[in-house]
């Protein structure tokens, strides 16, 4: 592993950058244009923000999309009401619930990034998983579609309620999450493993159209028992893990491509 970066690797990182930040700046003019709360800023940061790790096919080195993640991991977490900074109070403002007032932390941000952060990592710097980068991009894109459309369609046609764990969610919530990721598995299959990589995917339409019923179902049924406020953490990576074992049932030969010395 090198730890140089080329130019286009610094253009790619002013892109995803760019990228994250307008996502921030979009939700919040839209916000402030409609005078709407809080909630919708931060759930379009929830829907787009995460789309930043497509950037990881055009690095010289997978690594480096680390470079975009862990720095905004370590800002959300400072991000408080208290901090001395005047943009990390402003961040907090915008990405804050009501309940993240008592703790000055904004923990559900918070998981999101050390989601993308955990995955990122464990499918860059191991090299013999780079080329199955688009498992995490499923598991993730569930997170970002699927568990962020739920409470927008539950809280405005969400009639048939259930609760598991105190929580309680919609029917047509749940529906809304294996919807969206399976059209969000796509997307990623599409971009990550047809266009970005010129059509050379590991994996055909078949496969991934299995995996993608795989995503969808599984993302349904981990948002629905995950615990209240800890959906961001649970659905990206059980998803993933449960995605991974099964590509390794369909696609035989990725475990031997994985243990290759």
């Amino acid at each position: 592993m090198q730890f140089i970066l080329t130019l286009q690797d610094f253009i790619i990182l002013a892109i995803a950058y760019a990228w994250v930040f307008g996502v921030i700046v979009t939700g919040e003019l839209l916000r402030r244009w409609q005078n709407l709360p809080t909630t919708v800023t931060r759930k379009i940061i929830h829907l787009f923000a995460g789309f930043s790790i497509f950037t990881v096919p055009f690095y010289s080195q997978a690594w480096i999309a680390l470079l975009v993640s862990f720095p905004m991991l370590i800002l959300i977490f400072l991000a408080s009401p208290r901090s001395p900074v005047k943009s990390l109070r402003t961040m907090f403002g915008v990405m804050a619930r009501e309940e993240d007032y008592l703790s000055g932390h904004i923990w559900g941000p918070f998981l999101y990034a050390i989601s993308i952060n955990l995955l990122v990592a464990t499918f860059t710097f191991f090299p013999n998983l780079i080329p199955f980068f688009v498992i995490p991009a499923l598991g993730l894109t569930a997170m970002y579609l699927g568990d962020g459309i739920a409470p927008i369609i539950g809280t405005k046609y969400g009639k048939h309620k259930y609760t598991i764990r105190n929580a309680t969610r919609s029917l047509e919530g749940s529906i809304s999450v294996f919807i969206s990721s399976l059209l969000g598995a796509w997307v990623c299959w599409l971009f990550l493993d047809v266009f970005a990589t010129a059509g050379t995917s590991v994996f055909n339409a078949t496969q991934i159209a299995i995996l993608s019923v795989i995503c969808a179902i599984s993302a349904t049924l981990i948002e629905a028992i995950s615990p209240s406020g800890f959906d961001n953490l649970t659905v990206p990576l059980l998803t993933t893990l449960i995605i991974f074992l099964s590509a390794m049932v369909i696609y035989p030969a990725m475990l031997a491509i994985i243990l290759t010395p």
